[in-house]
């Protein structure tokens, strides 16, 4: 087999590969695929058009129990007024006095009140008593001498006379004029007789006519088919039928069925396979054809082109050798505009593109060299700033001057600290650091204020981030002393260090004037519910340290704010200690010391 194959030439077999390997492939797969889709796609039309139904099914029952619970609600009535209004106007044929009146209006009444149930359904409600007087709701639009006239046929008559007072009875009215619309429709009307409660007094007949557009709107989520609702008896109430949808042979017919609860009516939902499959099979026949054509076409023109193939691919794979080896100047020769034309002047920009890419790598290492070399100078110069600094603070030493000698100190402690702010130190360096802010601030606003700092032994050299408590200290001098008229007794700002429940907890209270209710309200939505703060905040202190918290102990770390007992603020921040964070903190801790 192997060695007829080979006496073929290259392209020849690439060609019978096609239509043994491909082609032949590709129809027997379409063609299993159409037999498969097309049965799966009427499996599943059927099951979505059953759920259609049936939840066109369940939307009718719905309206339905509305309709047998507005009736109950006027045909079982209990209250006595309701009662003696209907009693007293059962046989009112005119309106002749006041209490005929007052009667018709109490029944008005009830009617609109009952009528929320069925606004839904658009449904029209009226009362007949015995002497055919028609009473209807301010919400019903049949027009009253159309409706007085349908009342007065004789088949009507003949139906409110036997009708069954213990059953809801269904009768078609067609053509009752629409008062407000001016035009007709067809109403499907629900019908009882209403007796007294008590003594079994016929007082009068009920009715609720549903349009018939109704059904059409309940029955419009279908796309196709046809759907016939029947009642009880097999009687069609209702049929609608699909725009564009053809005649339904008995062959090819699908027919669903859905019984609508409470009444014994069933929709009945007809639709043809070939409605679901037509487009699938046309769209198949679309595919065998275009899979004939670009066969033929695959012949006849890889003849043509194959036998042209191999000269340009070999002398592009030896332009690609040749780069490899160093000839940064070789090039594909390029010519015509078929398609290995323009492989090979993309292959000729893409050596293009990597030439310039080692010259900007090239340029990149030189620059690189030039910027850490910026870079080395740019360090030079704080190291000049502190080293002249320390020799101001020398003479002033020298000179006896401690006060402002210290304070430079302090100043460059804070340096050296901006400098290195992205590295971690121990909570007794971040309290020394603290301490000469401290003192800075008590040289610019002049203030006086205890700072008092307790860490038990074990927590001092507990890694936070550098400068995590500052802003929190900023606060409390800035918002909680500098704008008092009169200071405390004692201001002073507290550092407290303490391990609770798993946590360890670093409090900064102030015993200064505190804070607005709606300032600490706005801060702790900041900090409980992540919110970014606007770069126009002035509270963006507290959210940066939260953030640096939260990258270096994990999403569990929190910053909480509240009144304290001083009438000040205090400033609580929580870091987690949990899964062996609390042991390995400590190991590093004591390494660091």
């Amino acid at each position: 087999m192997m060695k007829w194959f080979q006496k073929y030439s290259f392209y020849s077999r690439i060609q019978l590969s096609l239509l043994f390997f491909i082609l032949l492939p590709l129809v027997s797969a379409s063609l299993l695929a159409y037999i498969v889709i097309k049965d799966i796609t009427l499996e599943k039309v059927k099951a979505s058009q059953h759920n259609v139904i049936t939840m066109i099914a369940h939307d009718l029952s719905k309206s339905m129990e509305d309709v047998i619970y507005t009736n109950n609600l006027i045909s079982f009535n209990k209250n006595a007024s309701f009662l003696e209004s209907l009693r007293s106007f059962k046989d009112v044929a005119v309106l002749q006095s006041s209490k005929n009146y007052e009667n018709l209006m109490y029944i008005t009444d009830y009617i609109d009140l009952v009528f929320s149930k069925t606004s839904g359904m658009k449904a029209s409600i009226f009362y007949l008593n015995q002497q055919g007087y028609i009473v209807y709701g301010n919400n019903n639009e049949l027009d009253y001498r159309s409706l007085k006239t349908w009342v007065a046929q004789e088949a009507v008559s003949d139906w409110i006379t036997h009708a069954n007072p213990n059953q809801l009875q269904w009768m078609m009215a067609e053509n009752l004029k629409v008062s407000n619309l001016r035009k007709s429709d067809s109403f499907y009307m629900a019908m009882r007789p209403v007796k007294h409660i008590y003594t079994g007094e016929r007082l009068g007949t009920l009715f609720i006519g549903i349009p018939i557009h109704y059904f059409q709107e309940v029955m419009s989520s279908v796309n196709f088919g046809q759907i016939d609702l029947v009642n009880e008896k097999g009687e069609e109430v209702f049929s609608y039928k699909m725009e564009g949808t053809d005649a339904i042979s008995s062959d090819n017919q699908v027919e669903l069925r859905s019984i609508v609860s409470n009444t014994g009516w069933e929709l009945i939902y007809r639709f043809s396979n070939k409605e679901i499959t037509k487009e699938l099979t046309y769209v198949f026949r679309i595919h065998i054809l275009l899979i004939t054509i670009c066969f033929i076409l695959f012949i006849f023109i890889s003849i043509f082109i194959g036998r042209q193939l191999y000269r340009p691919l070999d002398k592009l794979r030896r332009v690609a050798e040749n780069f490899g080896e160093g000839d940064r100047v070789v090039r594909f020769p390029a010519k015509g505009k078929d398609e290995l034309s323009i492989l090979g002047i993309a292959f000729n920009n893409m050596l293009d593109r990597i030439n310039r890419l080692l010259l900007n790598i090239e340029q990149e290492q030189e620059e690189k060299r030039v910027i850490e070399l910026q870079a080395l100078f740019a360090q030079i110069q704080p190291h000049f700033l502190l080293n002249t600094l320390n020799s101001i603070k020398c003479n002033l030493m020298l000179k006896g001057d401690q006060v402002h000698g210290g304070q430079l100190g302090s100043l460059m402690s804070l340096l050296r600290a901006y400098m290195r702010v992205n590295e971690m130190c121990s909570l007794e360096d971040e309290c020394r650091l603290l301490m000469d802010y401290t003192r800075i601030l008590k040289m610019r606003t002049e203030m006086d204020f205890q700072f008092l700092i307790h860490i038990p032994d074990e927590w001092k050299s507990f890694m936070v981030p550098r400068l995590m408590l500052q802003p929190m200290v900023e606060n409390a001098i800035i918002h909680g002393f500098s704008k008092l008229p009169d200071y405390p007794a004692n201001p002073a700002i507290r550092v407290d260090v303490y391990c609770l429940e798993g946590t360890l907890v670093i409090d900064v209270a102030d015993n200064g004037k505190g804070a607005p209710v709606d300032t600490l309200a706005n801060l702790r939505s900041i900090l409980e519910n992540d919110k970014e703060p606007a770069a126009s905040n002035q509270n963006i202190g507290l959210p940066n340290v939260l953030r640096r918290l939260q990258l270096t102990f994990g999403g569990s770390a929190s910053i909480r704010i509240y009144e304290n007992t001083d009438n000040g603020i205090t400033v609580s921040t929580r870091i987690p200690l949990s899964d062996g964070k609390e042991g390995d903190q400590i190991e590093k801790s004591n390494d660091h010391r």
